[in-house]
């Protein structure tokens, strides 16, 4: 059997915090385990004849091992191709304004922001896309994942009521989960919120740095009035089963405190309480924030699991759906803005169509993202071979893609993750 087996090609590896562990992730399968060192330098160096038969078992099994012969590019290929065209999961991103309750002058938002709200009939419009992709079976959908952004969303709380309440109508009536998700500062926090919504998103970092970058209208800082909100909400998370999701964007100033921040947020008293690191992509609108390099990132990140692994927290950074396409690529998948138009994810800055005329025939959601809709990244010369490319959105919006727009690049992609069946 040793001889008939190989290391994957899309394992990668971390040291686990001491010289006698690894962590090792495997980006096909999303397995994630941790091995002791000298059975990771058998995996690396192809010498499995030392590895016992028990481990060789389970290495194969979650997929860091693979048969000699396979084609793994190949294999991810078909893979890609078959999960963008039966994947289960509708995206739909939902923008309720541009107005917000902070005044952060980095924000990508202050170069169009607009003041105004979406209307209840623009949340039926909303709502009657998703009815009729479900109704027409565009895909073989079993959950919707419904994201409410601003500007600050919170701003226009009733309608964000109102859109939950019909779409968990809608969904209910058609036989789907609906995971209503909301991008929000915290600052208008309240029961009825977290009641409506299976997971809230805000962004945190250490108070020296939220207080200087993400600043009120007053020009005072917003971190302990966020911190204050959710300690008195905590046992309405836990009541509710809601998800906290605390984003820290790390930059070269404040990289250092991401332990200070993971511990403030496993401290809340939130049953649900989920910590996301994500680097800081020097954009046109942030330039003068020293960013980390994609090394530095990579240090920090891994730094971050293996404090989650001491902490005994289930890791959920890892494994993300490997080689389902990002939201942006996959068909029917949409943002529609407060104004009416359409994007096909928060990377695309510029909105195309109106929301009106796809709702009026759905199918023209391929003609208003032609380009999305005809990216296959594993047929790109850069992309294809590249071993990142079963978790992330293709070339489009590729952070390391020197000719792509800077305006355009992903900050982020948003789906729903798998959980993890790793061994350690």
């Amino acid at each position: 059997m040793r001889s008939t087996l190989k290391s994957s090609y899309y394992n990668h590896y971390t040291a686990a915090g001491d010289s006698d562990r690894a962590i090792v992730f495997n980006k096909f399968w999303g397995s994630i385990a941790v091995f002791d060192q000298a059975f990771v330098d058998s995996l690396t160096s192809g010498a499995l004849d030392v590895l016992p038969d028990d481990v060789l078992a389970e290495m194969e099994q979650a997929g860091f091992l693979v048969p000699a012969d396979m084609d793994e590019i190949d294999t991810a290929h078909s893979l890609y191709v078959n999960r963008r065209a039966n994947n289960s999961v509708l995206n739909i991103t939902m923008e309720l304004t541009q107005e917000c309750n902070l005044a952060c002058t980095f924000c990508y938002q202050n170069s169009y922001r607009a003041e105004g709200a979406i209307t209840s009939a623009g949340i039926g419009t909303v709502i009657a896309y998703i009815d009729t992709v479900l109704t027409d079976r565009k895909r073989p959908i079993t959950d919707v994942v419904f994201r409410l952004i601003g500007g600050e969303p919170l701003m226009q709380k009733a309608k964000v009521l109102e859109a939950v309440e019909r779409g968990t109508e809608l969904a209910a009536r058609h036989g789907v989960q609906f995971h209503p998700q909301i991008d929000t500062n915290g600052l208008l926090l309240d029961e009825s919120v977290i009641k409506a919504l299976r997971s809230i998103s805000i962004t945190i970092t250490n108070k020296a740095d939220h207080d200087k970058v993400r600043i009120r209208h007053n020009g005072g800082g917003s971190y302990g009035q966020i911190v204050n909100r959710l300690r008195r909400h905590a046992q309405h998370f836990n009541e509710y089963g809601t998800i906290l999701s605390i984003r820290f964007n790390a930059n070269a100033l404040n990289a250092k405190y991401v332990p200070e921040v993971y511990r403030m947020t496993k401290g809340l008293g939130i049953d649900r309480a989920e910590f996301e690191l994500y680097n800081t992509v020097n954009y046109s609108y942030n330039l003068l924030t020293p960013g980390l390099s994609r090394d530095q990132f990579k240090r920090l990140y891994m730094e971050l699991l293996v404090l989650k692994v001491e902490h005994g927290e289930i890791i959920t950074d890892f494994p993300r759906p490997t080689f389902t396409p990002c939201s942006a690529y996959t068909p029917y998948n949409v943002k529609f803005t407060a104004d009416g138009k359409l994007a096909a994810c928060d990377a695309m800055h510029t909105a195309r169509g109106s929301a009106d005329d796809l709702v009026a025939d759905v199918d023209r959601h391929s003609e208003i993202f032609a380009d999305v809709a005809a990216h296959d990244p594993f047929n790109h010369p850069q992309c294809g071979k590249c071993p990142n490319v079963g978790i992330c959105g293709g070339m489009l919006f590729c952070k390391t893609n020197p000719h792509v727009p800077t305006m355009i690049r992903a900050t982020s992609c948003r789906s729903i993750w798998t959980s993890s069946y790793g061994f350690s």
